[in-house]
């Protein structure tokens, strides 16, 4: 059973079992998996201080021609660059848009200010879309962990599956396939991100307030790769 849009504000263990209270009542639970990675809140505490949510902004295009698709996308893959303040892009399943991601801002933004960054990474790589309009914006949250490694393990009894550093599509479905396995007492090996030391920094809570500074500091290195090449 799945119940959507119900957030969970406390856990509580309670002899061989959890209670877990939420905006929508509490209930229940013989085992609890915690993946929020982006959005773990002071509901899992000791997660929240190992956890990095960073934003992740993507644009897209208005439709375009086939023979334009074709020009910036002749292998139609995926693309993404090198940089520490990296940019990613990729046609449409359709192959009529472009659509560029990227950190327009490593911390919250609002997509009026993050559309135009995102736009000006996008017409420096193709200046020939400099005159297209821009028809859909959003973002959400990525998780970083302090050692740059998803985790697999328990806490208190509680498992969890986090930090994909980005690439939360293809690793959380593995993740989760993992962990699931192990809940169930059906995992018959173990993998490289189980019960690995889970590093945090002192007084971090989970509020990332230096973001900024680090964001700043590799972006400079990046200018700095550039100037270099």
């Amino acid at each position: 059973m799945l119940i959507d849009r119900t957030r969970v504000t406390a856990i509580a263990r309670q002899g061989n079992m959890f209670r877990l209270t939420t905006d929508r009542g509490a209930l229940a639970a013989r085992a609890v998996l915690a993946a929020t990675n982006g959005y773990t809140t002071e509901a899992t505490p000791w997660l929240a201080r190992r956890l990095i949510p960073v934003g992740s902004y993507i644009i897209a295009t208005e439709e375009l021609p086939p023979e334009t698709m074709a020009r910036l996308f002749p292998t139609r893959r995926m693309i993404s660059d090198s940089r520490r303040v990296l940019n990613y892009v990729r046609p449409d399943p359709a192959f009529t848009r472009v659509l560029w991601g990227g950190r327009a801002s490593v911390g919250p933004a609002a997509l009026e200010r993050a559309a135009p960054v995102l736009h000006g990474f996008m017409t420096t790589v193709f200046p020939e879309l400099r005159d297209v309009r821009i028809t859909h914006a959003w973002t959400g949250n990525v998780a970083f962990t302090f050692g740059f490694l998803p985790h697999l393990g328990v806490h208190e009894g509680m498992h969890y599956a986090v930090g994909c550093q980005g690439s939360g599509v293809a690793m959380q479905t593995w993740l989760g396939h993992r962990i699931v396995l192990k809940i169930a007492g059906a995992a018959n090996s173990g993998t490289a991100f189980d019960d690995m030391p889970f590093p945090t920094l002192p007084l971090y809570a989970g509020r990332p307030w230096f973001l900024p500074i680090v964001g700043a500091y590799y972006r400079a290195r990046d200018r700095l790769d550039r100037l270099a090449a």
